[in-house]
């Protein structure tokens, strides 16, 4: 673990459980929004949100329970800790998925510009926007591990 001083922890501990605690009325609301939605495309849209934000409050939570040293270390691990076989065996196929995500991000910002005339009449262009989103973090993501492993392979 970083060397940073009690204070340190202490901030982000606040700042961890602070964000939990006010994103709970957050979630309440975009529930009670998702319940008296007559409209089922608003419903839709305001559901994945939903989605989204309980997924990152389970995060937080997770992450607080980190910073005090208790709860499950498998719901948010440490850093990759890597043996030289084990990144030798992963950076080959994290280095394809890689590639493929960044050749996926390209079809999916065309796929989106194909779908302009139909933008006022489908969700088809916000959904594909917001899976080039996605797609984005997966490249994150991949990106991250690929620079452990590399690190890890020398």
């Amino acid at each position: 673990m970083a060397k940073v001083d009690d204070q340190w922890w202490a901030a982000i501990i606040h700042q961890f459980k602070t964000h939990v605690r006010e994103e709970a009325s957050f979630l309440e609301a975009y529930e009670q929004l998702v319940h008296e939605a007559n409209e089922p495309s608003v419903r839709f849209l305001i559901g994945a949100v939903l989605d989204d934000e309980r997924r990152h409050h389970a995060l937080f939570e997770a992450m607080a329970d980190a910073a005090l040293g208790a709860g499950d270390p498998d719901v948010v691990p440490a850093a990759p800790q890597l043996s030289v076989e084990t990144a030798n065996r992963l950076l080959d196929p994290t280095e394809h998925f890689l590639a493929a995500e960044i050749e996926d991000r390209e079809r999916l910002g065309q796929l989106r510009r194909q779908l302009k005339p139909v933008r006022d009449d489908t969700l088809w262009p916000l959904l594909v926007e917001l899976m080039e989103i996605d797609t984005g973090k997966h490249i994150r993501i991949l990106e991250y591990l690929r620079d452990r492993l590399r690190d890890a392979a020398r």
